[in-house]
């Protein structure tokens, strides 16, 4: 009978002891979860729609992007300036279905937005295109692991609904201009070339001319070919070489 007893009691011991470690492991992961929150840099972000515009009385709306940071204690941020004058991302809102979404998840920058004809700000708003145009940065050209001014910027469409997002000017060249032309149902547009190779789009690199089929899903191709462009230059080293002295 003793031997019962004891037996019994040592059980119980056994058993608050694992009880007891249990609930010190609980309040140590909840302690260790709370300091993860709040340690989290996401938790200093602010989102900000600061405006929004509707496509053709649709009832879809745009809501362009910023985000903001609340600083941490001591004054330090975590995340990297965002430009003044572009967006990380957009926000689509059918205001009649309650459906939203982002026009795209990859990295990028989008400078101007519109269903216009071209990048002339006196081009007429275009009611019958189905498209958006979008001026975009997305590459990282000079390699200083941020999007800036100096890397290209790029032309993208999508439909009236933000969807089939893609890029129709040329990778790796800086865009410069460009215009819808309706009656051919193709994009005209000059970009930059980084002709000497040095990482930046400047007044000396040659601008060529791009046209692209918008509704053919066909890669943009050069207007000029090479040929003409080797006349031009034939001519223009016969009438304006520097004489030598």
């Amino acid at each position: 009978m003793t031997k019962h007893f004891i037996y019994l009691l040592i059980l119980a011991l056994v058993i608050s002891c694992g009880q007891n470690n249990n609930q010190q492991q609980e309040k140590g992961n909840s302690a260790s979860d709370s300091l993860a929150v709040v340690n989290d840099p996401k938790n200093n972000l602010n989102i900000q729609t600061n405006s929004f515009s509707e496509i053709d009385s649709s009832g879809v709306l745009m809501f362009p992007l910023s985000m903001g940071e609340t600083e941490r204690e001591g004054g330090s941020l975590s995340y990297k300036e965002m430009p003044n004058h572009g967006y990380w991302n957009i926000i689509f809102y059918n205001s009649k279905t309650k459906e939203y979404y982002l026009l795209s998840e990859r990295k990028m920058i989008v400078g101007n937005y519109d269903y216009k004809f071209g990048s002339d700000d006196n081009d007429n708003i275009s009611q019958t295109t189905n498209h958006i145009f979008y001026t975009v940065r997305t590459d990282d050209f000079n390699k200083d692991k941020k999007l800036t001014d100096q890397d290209p910027q790029y032309l993208f469409i999508s439909d009236k609904f933000g969807n089939n997002f893609r890029q129709i000017s040329p990778t790796n060249y800086n865009l410069n201009n460009w215009r819808y032309i309706k009656s051919s149902d193709k994009v005209i547009m000059t970009v930059g070339k980084d002709s000497d190779n040095n990482l930046e789009f400047d007044n000396s690199d040659e601008i060529t001319t791009f046209e692209i089929e918008l509704d053919k899903g066909t890669e943009a191709k050069e207007v000029f070919g090479d040929d003409f462009k080797n006349k031009l230059k034939i001519l223009f080293d016969r009438d304006w070489k520097r004489l030598k002295k």
